[in-house]
């Protein structure tokens, strides 16, 4: 009733539509299929692959995606020249994409751009696989891959496949997911100053966050992004899904570029530049911190509230002080094994043995040290009281200290 009320308000309510429909596409089906039938028993290969085309447009008007996608793959069997497989391999990515299933769009486009095609007629065609094999990387989370493909489109290719993907589309998705993935350099030779520039007339607001970005002028960048764009981009039947992924990539690019030539900056000034709080702030540089995109001697002084970046030289001597650290306690770990395996095979060459087995079987008596008989073949050593406890005396040596500091020797050596 609420569906009836909605369409009465713009249209006059038919409630003989409905089934006087599904009698006129009944009819046309069994038309359709008999055209088929016909061609079949006639063995005619064109006439087969045009009803089979003609069901396919069929289901596709009335919604059903899979039996569309079933007719046109049993027509690719009767193409006879290059511009069918262009058209048939076409559907058939257009088909998959309706039906989100990328992977059999990218095996089809894959499989168009291996077929060898002598008189195609179709200048747009590998142009048009790679507008659609964008949107199958966007759709798996390849937006590297995805940016590559759309600014890869020429600039001639605007409204084509305007069922998939449209001109605004292209130069929406390529410029996004350029500024998200791609570095300065790219940027400007694959989108800002290449041939994709031409399709930045289309989106004017993208074109304008560019241009900041370009300029350094982060903060209008992002509030571009934030409070103009994300608005159409939420509502975008291919991106909404990763607007929040591609904005925090952008925003974390652009405190990366900021803080590039400095060693140190505050974090109330950069929450300022990039309309953040101070809480928000220092929680995305931890992260950048955390991932290594600042640098590895990036840290945040909590007391004055900075993110510093060590310099190189103090890096350096690090790095060599911890080598130096490791060299050390590898050469005592290596001198302890030595003398232990030394120590063991002199007690086994005299004979010297601890028969632990046979003393917690027999256990100890009151005097506190076990008794020594003449006729034994093994004697029972335990002279050390260090030995009583279940010490090794090699662990009795204090050289090998499990702190990260260790004394060494002349370190400029190294």
């Amino acid at each position: 009733p609420h569906a009836k009320n909605i369409i009465q308000h713009y249209i006059e309510y038919d409630p003989n539509f409905a089934p006087i429909s599904k009698i006129e596409a009944q009819n046309q089906l069994e038309i359709l299929e008999g055209r088929l039938s016909t061609a079949q028993s006639h063995i005619m290969k064109e006439s087969i692959r045009t009803a089979l085309l003609a069901l396919a447009e069929f289901h596709k008007k009335r919604g059903e995606l899979r039996e569309a996608l079933r007719r046109v793959f049993r027509s690719r069997e009767y193409c006879a020249n290059g511009r069918q497989h262009t058209q048939v391999c076409l559907l058939l990515v257009e088909l998959s994409a309706d039906l989100r299933e990328w992977s059999s769009a990218r095996d089809s486009i894959t499989r168009a751009e291996h077929t060898v095609m002598g008189d195609m007629d179709d200048p747009l065609f590998h142009h048009k696989l790679r507008a659609m094999q964008g949107l199958a990387y966007l759709a798996e989370g390849r937006y590297y891959d995805a940016a590559k493909s759309f600014t890869s489109v020429s600039p001639d290719l605007t409204n084509q496949v305007n069922s998939v993907i449209s001109a605004e589309d292209i130069a929406m998705y390529g410029s996004l997911l350029g500024l998200a993935t791609l570095d300065r350099e790219m940027l400007h030779s694959l989108v800002i100053d290449g041939t994709f520039k031409v399709r930045l007339e289309l989106v004017p607001d993208m074109r304008e966050a560019l241009r900041h970005y370009s300029r350094a002028e982060y903060g209008q960048c992002l509030s571009i992004l934030q409070h103009t764009l994300k608005r159409d981009l939420l509502v975008d039947i291919h991106l909404h899904s990763h607007v929040p992924i591609l904005l925090d990539m952008v925003r974390d690019k652009c405190i990366e570029q900021y803080f590039q030539p400095y060693s140190s900056a505050s974090l109330e000034k950069m929450g300022s530049v990039f309309g953040c709080t101070l809480e928000e702030m220092e929680m995305i540089v931890v992260k950048l911190i955390g991932n290594g995109s600042l640098g590895e001697g990036a840290r945040v002084n909590v007391a004055d509230l900075t993110l510093r970046v060590e310099s190189g030289d103090n890096l350096e001597k690090k790095t060599r002080r911890r080598a130096r650290v490791a060299a050390a306690k590898m050469g005592a770990h290596f001198t302890r094994s030595a003398e232990g395996m030394i120590m063991r095979a002199a007690c086994i060459e005299s004979g010297v043995t601890i028969q632990g087995e046979k003393q917690r079987r027999g256990g100890r008596p009151r005097g506190g040290r076990p008794q020594m008989h003449d006729d034994d073949p093994e004697m029972v050593v335990d002279d050390d009281p260090e030995m009583e406890k279940g010490v090794d005396p090699i662990e009795m040596d204090g050289s090998d200290s499990d702190g990260d500091v260790m004394e060494i020797e002349n370190p400029n050596e190294f």
